[in-house]
């Protein structure tokens, strides 16, 4: 196999800014503004609560600000649970191909960087995209056909490290070897089963990717070394997680073709493989309301990976319920709405939403794309409603623009901070490539 580690470590230590293509650098810049608003809103999520007071304890300098909050943490758990909280509402941005949620831990990792070493937000950004095109990559060499990768394995824990740490290494500008190592140790850290799902422990994957990443490259920088081929190595990454490992798909066109050019941006806190129901239960209730009592059920031809992963009838809890195909099917139809108000535990426990959600029956095939769905429903009347979605939004196809980005963001920074502070973080992060000081910044995501 060719020597993959290391001609990704090249390319990201040759990289310049000025020499990103303009839509790559402004998509650098989507990335960081949908990043910053799920972190915040995330931020005070239980499983975030748990882990902060945890850290606490054990906690070394408190040189990092943490999104949303008022505690500092030493930059190491500072990445942890800013990455942890920005997956934590499932409104993070997502790699088709592999599933990953690319920005989270490479942007944590640049955040708290950025407050013990000096950084303008060109080089945030430069960072960022970097991070996201290595790690995006990595993931390819192990779902790109004819890799086959496990189901049960996480890809944000197998590749958001790989990200950080080579997103990390270039802000501390360490040679090709140095980000060769930096990959390599982050590698090593690779893992996150998917059976967390839903769970509190699914949160704790991106958090760890995170932290890892900046570890590898910290001790990179410090003269710790490893083996420089643990991406493509007989007993490697690429070995141990994937049948098949597609090493072209991992270099082929690398500087050309960008990978953060295919990220989809999520219009609804849940699994990327639902938004296609939701969008064909909107399209049924623009012809009218509908009431639990006349449904008889939802009736759903869906791409086998959302059963896969989102199959959840009764949710035990909000966690749950953001990745339960039945809960988004039954709460939209019933609300005409699919926010994070439709998740709240009173929504998730309302008798009448799970009545509906176990009206809710699917039929599976792989001839339905992952972003395409149809939904009918059938009313005890005999009567039936029915929507047909090719190409959801967010998708490849239909993707989120600039000002749906802004207004999601928006909404999401205002449920933590004051109307007229969110409203200047937000224009602040659009702005970021002209930031001179990206720990002035940071300073400003701080609550009292």
């Amino acid at each position: 196999m060719k020597p993959i580690t290391r001609i990704l470590a090249r390319y990201v230590h040759a990289s310049t800014f000025d020499a990103l293509p303009a839509a790559v650098r402004h998509e650098g810049a989507r990335a960081f503004v949908n990043w910053l608003g799920c972190a915040a809103a995330g931020s005070r999520e239980e499983d975030v609560e748990i882990m902060v007071k945890l850290l606490a304890e054990y906690n070394g300098a408190k040189t990092a600000t943490i999104v949303g909050r008022g505690e500092r943490l030493d930059a190491l758990n500072a990445t942890f649970i800013n990455s942890m909280s920005s997956a934590a509402l499932a409104f993070n941005d997502t790699h088709n191909t592999t599933v990953a949620h690319p920005t989270s831990p490479v942007a944590a990792a640049l955040l708290a960087l950025a407050e013990s070493q000096p950084l303008t937000g060109k080089e945030l950004l430069h960072a960022l995209i970097l991070g996201i095109e290595v790690q995006c990559r990595a993931g390819n060499l192990l779902c790109v056909p004819p890799a086959v990768c496990a189901v049960g394995l996480s890809m944000q824990g197998l590749v958001g490290c790989i990200g950080a740490a080579a997103a990390a290494a270039k802000v501390m500008g360490l040679d090709e070897s140095g980000i060769t190592t930096a990959i390599g140790l982050a590698a090593n850290q690779a893992g996150g089963l998917r059976e967390a799902q839903s769970s509190m422990g699914s949160h704790f994957t991106p958090g760890s990717a995170a932290r890892n990443g900046l570890l590898a490259a910290l001790l990179a920088k410090r003269g710790f070394n490893c083996t420089e081929s643990m991406l493509e190595g007989a007993k490697g990454f690429a070995a141990s997680f994937a049948s098949n490992p597609n090493s072209d798909a991992a270099i082929d066109k690398l500087g050309e073709v960008y990978e953060i050019s295919t990220l989809a941006y999520k219009p609804y806190p849940s699994g990327v493989v639902i938004h296609s129901i939701i969008d064909a239960c909107l399209e049924i209730v623009k012809r009218g309301v509908l009431e639990a009592g006349i449904i008889e059920r939802i009736e759903l031809t869906i791409n086998p990976l959302a059963v896969k992963l989102c199959d959840i009838v009764d949710p035990r809890d909000r966690g749950q319920a953001l990745v339960s195909l039945q809960h988004w099917a039954a709460v939209t139809l019933l609300q005409g709405a699919a926010g994070v108000e439709q998740v709240t535990d009173t929504c998730v426990r309302d008798p009448v939403v799970s009545e509906v959600r176990r009206a809710v029956v699917y039929t599976a095939t792989a001839t339905m794309p992952m972003e395409a769905a149809d939904v009918s429903v059938v009313f005890k009347d005999g009567k039936r409603l029915q929507a047909n979605v090719k190409h959801c939004r967010g998708s490849a196809n239909r993707p989120l623009t600039d000002e749906d980005i802004t207004e999601k963001t928006r909404g999401l920074l205002r449920s933590i901070y004051p109307a007229a502070k969110a409203d200047q973080l937000l224009d602040q992060c659009w702005r970021m490539e002209g930031c001179a000081r990206v720990d002035e910044f940071c300073k400003k995501l701080a609550t009292d």
